[in-house]
Order: structure tokens, then C-alpha cells, then sequence
């Protein structure tokens, strides 16, 4: 008996070790890209090398001298802020339909609702480029509005969709008892726990608006380019480190909001 202990603990401690390895592995495949870029952001000369031959913020300052860039950063952000609030303003209410309510075609809602998902963000971009030709309708602002609000609308749905499932709905009983109203219930008792889903929801649809260059590639306007597309065509004809400096400067913004949330809601309470 006292052998197969060992032999077990043995098991067991070489199992805890592989799991560990594996983990730490799949952490590096995940955070070394990121930070080679940032360490290609501070390469000195005029070309991309890894590792650096030193240590420069020359291409962060030639970052906030290129006014096309600064151009495309305004507009990435209010597009982004844009889709933001239309995903919260039509995902709120639709994940609480589809979890509150009960009607006939609520799964075939559902599946609708986080079909989008599904897709490749490639689809969805060629789909809105050949739906807006075919109602004459070029590229703009407004196409890429409609299309990444399209595109980002699942992950609104399902976060709160996760948060309305774990909630006691006998609350909203408790509160119609006594004499609450259905908007009254809502306002005051449902709100305020979906609240830190919602803020979650909008932050990871600011992120995913931001950064989405598939979808933003077929439907943006050529005289407002958001910053995505701006990178794809500039990494074709320039080879400096001021790319690598602008996504050094994406990554630390999409760093900076998920802190924020860590600290704000807790990543562990989102589907609680």
C-alpha cells in the first residue's frame, strides 16, 4: 500500500507539473507576440529589427507627428464609442428578452441574435459592402457604424445574457408584490446587478470596435479611415517602427480598460 501511495503522489506531482508547463506555455504563446512589438517599438533605426539595437521613443514621437495617424485615432474612437452605446441600447433589452421572456421563437431569437458570432468578420464586412452597393449605398461612416454594431452585438447579448441567468428572478416577484411597477422593477432592482455586465459589455465592444479591421476594411469611407485600416495600408509601403509604436500604444489601451474592469467589476463576477 505504502508503494502505490508513492507511485500516486508521484502520478500526481509529474500531472500538477505538466499542467503547469503546459500553462505556462500557452500564457507565452498568448503574451510574446505583444511584447515583441513593444520591444520593436523602441528599435532606433528606420526598419524593423528584433531584438532592438537599443532603446528610442523616436517612433512614439513620430506617432503624435503624423497628423494622418491622429486623424484615423479620432475617428476610430468615435466610431467606436458609437457602436458602443448602439450595442448597449439593442443588446440590454434583447438579452433580457431572451432571458426573461417567454414567447414563441425564442431560440430561433437566440440564434439570431449571436449568429454574428458565428461569422468570420470577413463575411460580415463583404456582406455590408455588397448590401450597401446594392441599395446605393457607399461606404461611410454609417455603413461602419451599422456593420460593427452588427458585428459586436453578440458579445453584448451574451455577457448580459450570462449575468440576467444567474439572477434569482424571484426579486423582481418580491418587488412587483409590492406595488413596484415593471419599469420600477427594472430601474431599481434589475439594473443595478447587470449594471457591472453591462459596463463590461460596452468596454469589450469599445475594444473590439477599435481594433476590428476586417469588417472596417470593406466598409469604412478611403477619406476617414479608421486607425485598423489606416495600419493595413500603411504596414504595405512603410517599413519603420512607428507601426509597431501605434500597436504598443493599442495594446496599452486595451490593457488599460480591461484594468479597469478587473478593478471596477471583477472579471470573476461577470457571470455571477
Amino acid at each position: 500500500m505504502s508503494a502505490l501511495r508513492q507511485i500516486s503522489t508521484a502520478g500526481d506531482r509529474m500531472a500538477r507539473a505538466g499542467f503547469i508547463a503546459l500553462t505556462a506555455f500557452s500564457v507565452l504563446l498568448l503574451v510574446a507576440p505583444s511584447l515583441i512589438v513593444i520591444a520593436i517599438s523602441f528599435e532606433p533605426r528606420a526598419y524593423i529589427a528584433f531584438p532592438p539595437s537599443g532603446f528610442s521613443w523616436r517612433w512614439y514621437a513620430a506617432v503624435f507627428q503624423n497628423q494622418q495617424l491622429i486623424d484615423s485615432v479620432w475617428v476610430s474612437l468615435r466610431i467606436s464609442v458609437i457602436v458602443m452605446l448602439i450595442c448597449l441600447a439593442l443588446g440590454v433589452p434583447a438579452a433580457f428578452a431572451s432571458v426573461r421572456g417567454r414567447f414563441l421563437g425564442k431560440a430561433g431569437l437566440n440564434a439570431f441574435l449571436l449568429s454574428p458570432q458565428m461569422m468570420p468578420g470577413m463575411v460580415i464586412g463583404i456582406a455590408s459592402l455588397f448590401f450597401g452597393a446594392y441599395i446605393a449605398f457607399r461606404a461611410s461612416d454609417l455603413m461602419l457604424v451599422l456593420s460593427l454594431s452588427v458585428f459586436c452585438l453578440p458579445f453584448v447579448v451574451r455577457i448580459v445574457m450570462a449575468r440576467l441567468s444567474g439572477l434569482d428572478p424571484l426579486l423582481d416577484e418580491a418587488s412587483a408584490n409590492l406595488g413596484a411597477g415593471k419599469l420600477t422593477t427594472f430601474r431599481r432592482v434589475t439594473l443595478p446587478q447587470i449594471a457591472p455586465a453591462a459596463f463590461a459589455a460596452a468596454a469589450f465592444t469599445f475594444i473590439e470596435a477599435f481594433d476590428n479591421v476586417t469588417v472596417s476594411l470593406f466598409t469604412s469611407d478611403v477619406r476617414a479611415r479608421p486607425l485598423p485600416v489606416e495600419l493595413y495600408y500603411l504596414v504595405q509601403f512603410d517599413s519603420s517602427p512607428i507601426i509597431a509604436a501605434i500597436s504598443a500604444l493599442e495594446i496599452g489601451l486595451s490593457f488599460l480598460v480591461m484594468l479597469v474592469i478587473a478593478k471596477a467589476v471583477g472579471l470573476d463576477r461577470l457571470g455571477r
